[in-house]
């Protein structure tokens, strides 16, 4: 058991949600959810259990949390020490602050982590969200630049240049459990899906205003019995719920999803592309574009 992993667990423990404790620690779910397994395989034990909700502490769990945070502060103090030492004859770091959707961290990882190896003295603050939300932060002067989906909804402020890479975007799923009727369906429309309970993003996601905005022009209100914007808490609701949500299909790679067919969605809007955005009032720097080429590397 290594401190970063103790530090994962605490974070998760604080916030009953793997999404809000990625993004607070800045990594990707899947990296988290692999560091807790890894963390409860070392320890032979199940810290949490999904029974009445998900992240709730096993007993071995909140064991685990009530010795670890005190022993994470000390670390952490001893670790500010350090650094206040080191930092009266270091100079200061360059930073960049980078807004990116959780699918598009796993994507573009390896070329993440290749621009911090070769641009040590640069300061990557990632934040993980939602498209809209990102953008949304870009606008408002929080973030510097965006690697994020279609369409640009501030084309007053910002200003979108599209990946022509290996990944381009994302294609449009239904995913439902397998015993629901319509998991034989090779495709399927809105329209097929008026019936159905929804388990969906919020509208910090483009298909969290996708499913409401075109529901509603085929003349229903969905029935969304959970919102959450975790892609692997909806997955594992979708069984338990009885109901079925609209994902990337490139999720499927990283996600667990037992017992569930993906379908694709045949709609006009079953593809997403990706753009780098930028503040149109934001200076390019050097280390800027050095990140955007060595993303297009991808």
């Amino acid at each position: 058991m290594n401190i970063q992993h103790l530090k994962y667990f605490i974070e998760v423990v604080n916030t009953h949600n793997l999404s809000a404790a990625a993004r607070n620690l800045f990594v990707t779910q899947p990296t988290l959810s692999l560091a807790i397994k890894k963390l409860e395989g070392e320890l032979h034990t199940t810290l949490f259990t999904h029974v009445k909700q998900p992240y709730q502490l096993t007993n071995t769990g909140l064991h685990l949390y009530e010795q670890g945070v005190p022993l994470v502060q000390q670390f952490d103090q001893l670790v500010a020490d350090i650094h206040a030492m080191s930092d009266r004859t270091s100079p200061a770091k360059v930073k960049i602050r980078l807004g990116i959707t959780t699918l598009f961290a796993v994507q573009f990882m390896n070329e993440i982590t290749h621009f911090l190896s070769t641009h040590p003295h640069v300061d990557l603050i990632i934040k993980q969200d939602g498209s809209p939300y990102l953008q949304k932060m870009l606008h408002q002067k929080e973030l510097d630049i965006g690697l994020v989906s279609y369409p640009n909804l501030y084309p007053e402020s910002l200003s979108f240049e599209a990946l022509e890479t290996t990944t381009r975007g994302y294609h449009v799923h239904v995913v439902l459990p397998e015993s629901n009727p319509l998991a034989n369906r090779t495709e399927l429309t809105f329209r097929e899906l008026k019936e159905q309970r929804f388990s969906s993003l919020t509208k910090n996601f483009m298909l969290g205003r996708l499913l409401l905005e075109r529901s509603s022009e085929c003349g229903y209100e969905p029935n969304i019995v959970l919102h959450n914007d975790d892609l692997q808490v909806l997955l594992h609701s979708l069984n338990g719920n009885d109901s079925i949500c609209i994902l990337p299909i490139e999720y499927r790679e990283v996600g667990k999803s037992d017992h569930l067919k993906w379908v694709p969605l045949k709609d006009k809007y079953d593809y997403f592309p990706i753009g780098i955005a930028l503040r149109d009032d934001y200076h390019m720097t050097r280390d800027i574009k050095d990140f955007i080429d060595i993303i297009k590397n991808n």
